[in-house]
């Protein structure tokens, strides 16, 4: 089965592209292996190798309701990151969105609210999508006003919902729908 490659193109220097098992390399597994990268993903649980992660990859492309997005910047195209939105819920035009941005060196450069912002607009725009949400662990701040920048509102709270590195805490969700977005 083909599949056409999904690629978004932003006015910066962030590229972002339909992840393929060909773009799994070690630096990619050792984000995923890494308690400072992976300390809010359900991702940590296991243990990940090149095997395992460009099979997971493989079969997220093939499926329909999911698309992960490798982040890519400037000329050279460096992957620093993924962003993916699903699983998609067709009948009800919705879907969730999640990151990770792997490469510490570009941390706190404003990429995770940009790329948020991409593939906002691309589920709006090309999915048709009339909302989307995210969620994340109470601790993880840092994430929720990267989101709460692209216009993305409280919906509701968790009370100790999830094992965390610090114990049991609290789980936020976030959602925007087509006509708050603000491209």
């Amino acid at each position: 089965m083909n599949k056409k490659v999904i690629k978004i193109k932003s006015d910066s220097d962030i590229f972002l592209r339909e992840l393929l098992s060909e773009d799994v390399t070690e630096d990619y597994v050792s984000w995923l292996n890494d308690p400072e990268v992976n300390l809010f993903l359900e991702s940590r649980f296991i243990r990940h190798t090149v095997s395992n992660v460009s099979r997971h990859v493989k079969e997220l492309f093939y499926n329909n309701n999911f698309y992960m997005f490798g982040i890519f910047l400037g000329d050279e195209f460096k992957h620093v990151g993924n962003i993916k939105l699903g699983p998609i819920n067709s009948y009800h035009k919705r879907a969730e969105i999640g990151l990770m941005i792997g490469d510490k060196s570009v941390w706190g450069k404003g990429i995770a609210t940009k790329v948020i912002r991409m593939v906002t607009h691309f589920g709006f725009s090309e999915l048709n999508l009339l909302k989307i949400s995210a969620g994340g662990y109470e601790s993880n701040v840092i994430s929720k006003k990267a989101f709460a920048k692209v216009g993305y509102k409280d919906e509701g709270f968790y009370c100790n919902h999830v094992n965390a590195s610090s114990g049991r805490e609290g789980y936020w969700i976030l959602g925007i729908s087509c006509n708050d977005f603000k491209k």
